[in-house]
């Protein structure tokens, strides 16, 4: 387990075995459940049901799957959890209109955008160029995040752009395939693969960069995002975005003010935008500050914070 990465004392593992759960909640005092994730909550329903207490489930996208299995567990389960579960939250619109094709009752659901802390990501105003400018990617290197279609965007808008560069920053399954993919187009000089890196050096990267793609996709399995934090990150900073319609995002993005958005998979489409921004560098500069703004109203952590604890005091006082 990682419990280590987490800097608080007061976080437990909790025993796997419902009683036992159960004993520790009631021993504690525990007045209300959180779960984290539809497969938190599926573990959960035993105890909710033994303590008669009320319990808030928060669904974030690869734990509501797009293709119904009723051989899988989780999924026949799911109902019986909408059905004894007090509040349901999603982190967009998209979001709470699959919970309500898998049957989750409307009045249940609460739409819950994940906020960030502004302080951490501050504005920076760019340079209008059009020569030597930076794409960054954030995220992690997983199927759903697009980064092969990046990938073969950013050879094309590349030969057409020799001093353009790319920053991949985040940690996966996917690296081999995608080192595999840099060295195959020959990017090796001109894509660079960051890994994992601390939050101070994530501002560093995104202030020195000029334009933030995230391509996600649906997976096969149906995999899919909610709202991108990083996306969220990149805008607090003022980078216009180079997106797809996809999931939440354009809730989050919308097309033409804040940055651009392609169909998933469409490589040209990726180009087209790239090509346009580079070229663009007074679009840059006012997407980026629509960014910056859509942020702050929207998705600013202290505010959804005092939300989430409205939403905590009126399920404890209702019981």
């Amino acid at each position: 387990m990682n419990l280590k990465l987490f800097p608080f004392s007061r976080i437990k593992r909790l025993p796997r075995n419902t009683r036992k759960t159960s004993m520790v909640f009631k021993k504690n005092n525990i007045k209300l459940i959180h779960a984290r994730f539809g497969n938190a909550g599926v573990r959960l329903i035993g105890v909710k049901q033994q303590l008669r207490i009320p319990m808030i489930t928060s669904f974030h996208g690869f734990d509501l799957p797009t293709k119904r299995n009723r051989r899988k567990s989780y999924h026949r389960k799911l109902p019986v959890l909408f059905r004894v579960g007090n509040k349901f939250t999603v982190p967009s619109r998209h979001m709470k209109q699959q919970l309500i094709r898998w049957g989750c009752p409307r009045h249940k659901i609460e739409i819950m955008y994940s906020g960030i802390d502004l302080k951490k990501f501050s504005y920076k105003q760019r340079d209008q160029k059009t020569t030597q400018l930076t794409i960054i990617a954030v995220g992690r290197l997983h199927k759903k995040k697009g980064h092969l279609y990046l990938l073969h965007a950013f050879k094309k808008i590349h030969d057409q752009y020799p001093s353009i560069r790319l920053v991949i920053v985040g940690e996966g399954k996917e690296r081999r395939k995608i080192k595999r993919l840099i060295s195959s187009l020959k990017l090796n000089k001109y894509v660079q693969l960051k890994g994992l890196v601390a939050h101070s050096q994530l501002t560093n990267l995104l202030y020195r960069a000029d334009i933030f793609c995230l391509p996600s996709i649906t997976t096969k399995d149906g995999n899919h995002e909610g709202i991108p934090n990083a996306i969220k990150e990149a805008m607090a900073t003022g980078l216009p975005i180079v997106s797809t319609r996809h999931g939440g995002i354009p809730e989050l993005v919308t097309d033409g003010q804040e940055g651009l958005l392609v169909p998933e998979k469409n490589i040209i489409g990726l180009v087209e935008k790239f090509k346009y921004l580079i070229e663009n560098p007074t679009i840059r500069q006012e997407m980026g500050e629509k960014g910056r703004k859509k942020v702050e109203s929207n998705f600013d952590s202290s505010k959804q914070v005092r939300k989430l604890e409205s939403i905590y005091s009126n399920l404890i006082r209702k019981g």
